[in-house]
């Protein structure tokens, strides 16, 4: 069909185009002035210009017809013939490049794939040509994997976690996961963390603009032997966050009991946590060794049994993880400097933002329910 490139076809226009079907050869001046003005304001379309200009040819002849709408010979040739053979001036559809595996070959390849999610796309050509004879480009396989839906991307960084941590991990949070919010906010939760002074050990990011690669704002600086960092203690609950103590030196069970003995009653009660309070750490060796399980039975009403392998269910990891930012975006040269910044971007942290965390607790657990113990996306 044509395509008004402006207004809609008036019923004028829907009269004159009747005129393209008529044989009279009186109305030949005037179809082929309308066919004319159809083609200085309209689309060429040839499957529904087709009819139109078979009629109009056999009136006018190929050469006029072909002069009105300025169109190749061979073009109007073509669209005549293929009306006249098919009824129809439309393309056939192309049977295309003949494809390389079958549906049962392909199945097979994604099998694997889905078996092993790491198998390298260079490592299944190479059993493709084992296996069915074929020698293929690893692209080939690669569109195979896309077809049925199979992409490749970074696999995210997560703690190992064993089949024992699993279930535990699992009975935790079954047995947790229908506690309220009331519940968790006379929760306080302890951990410790290191920062570097020279950032994260991690991967890091710069945008620089070509050829300014070594440019000092766009390098990351590096020390022998890794550099210094600082272990930091801290403990937090719903209402904010409490007492923050740096451990120099190798943190032990020693150490470890020394810290809970000077902070931990110290901010229950600034933190104004009731005194039937529930001590949550984490199940590390020197958490959980003889000497420091006593004095909690002694100075905590109750204690949460905790599983290993499971930070994404300490909300204070969070905490930690946001000052991270914080402490980025200073400029940080030393360990007095990381110590100054630490403790006043810790008193920054609002009230609000713990108890966001706390209440999130229960969607948590029921992740690592959903999960059944294995990693979340927490």
């Amino acid at each position: 069909m044509f395509l008004n490139c402006g207004k809609p076809l008036s019923s004028t226009d829907d009269t004159n185009t009747k005129c393209l079907h008529g044989e009279s050869s009186n109305n030949r001046k005037k179809s082929a002035v309308i066919l004319s003005r159809f083609r200085d304001t309209m689309t060429f379309d040839r499957i529904a210009l087709a009819p139109s200009l078979f009629r109009f040819v056999e009136d006018c002849g190929r050469l006029q017809t072909r002069q009105i709408l300025k169109l190749s010979k061979s073009t109007v040739f073509n669209i005549i013939r293929t009306f006249k053979k098919t009824n129809s001036a439309e393309n056939k559809q192309r049977s295309g490049w003949p494809r390389i595996f079958s549906e049962l070959e392909e199945r097979c390849i994604v099998r694997q794939t889905h078996i092993n999610p790491k198998t390298r796309a260079v490592k299944s050509t190479l059993k493709c040509k084992s296996r069915f004879r074929k020698s293929v480009n690893p692209e080939t396989v690669r569109n195979v994997f896309k077809k049925h839906k199979y992409f490749g991307r970074v696999p995210r960084r997560k703690p190992y976690i064993s089949k024992t941590n699993r279930k535990a991990r699992l009975a935790f949070a079954k047995t947790y996961v229908k506690q309220s919010t009331e519940f968790w906010k006379n929760v306080i939760f302890v951990d410790e963390s290191k920062y570097n002074i020279f950032g994260s050990d991690g991967k890091q990011k710069v945008w620089h603009t070509p050829n300014t690669a070594l440019h000092i704002k766009n390098l990351r600086p590096t020390v022998k032997y890794g550099g210094a960092n600082q272990l930091v203690w801290d403990c937090m609950a719903s209402s904010g966050v409490g007492n923050l103590d740096f451990i120099d030196g190798t943190m032990n069970k020693y150490v470890y009991l020394d810290i809970l003995k000077r902070n931990l009653k110290q901010s229950v009660s600034n933190l104004g946590i009731s005194r039937h309070f529930k001590f949550y750490q984490e199940n590390d060796p020197k958490h959980t060794a003889d000497i420091c399980k006593l004095w909690v039975l002694y100075h905590c009403p109750g204690v949460i049994k905790t599983t290993a392998q499971s930070p994404d269910i300490n909300p204070i990891e969070h905490v930690w993880d946001y000052l991270q930012q914080k402490i980025n975006e200073h400029n940080v040269s030393n360990k007095q400097e990381l110590r100054k910044h630490l403790i006043e971007e810790w008193a920054k942290i609002r009230g609000s933002f713990c108890a966001k965390l706390i209440k999130s607790m229960s969607s948590q657990l029921r992740e690592v329910v959903k999960c059944k113990g294995g990693p979340t996306r927490y």
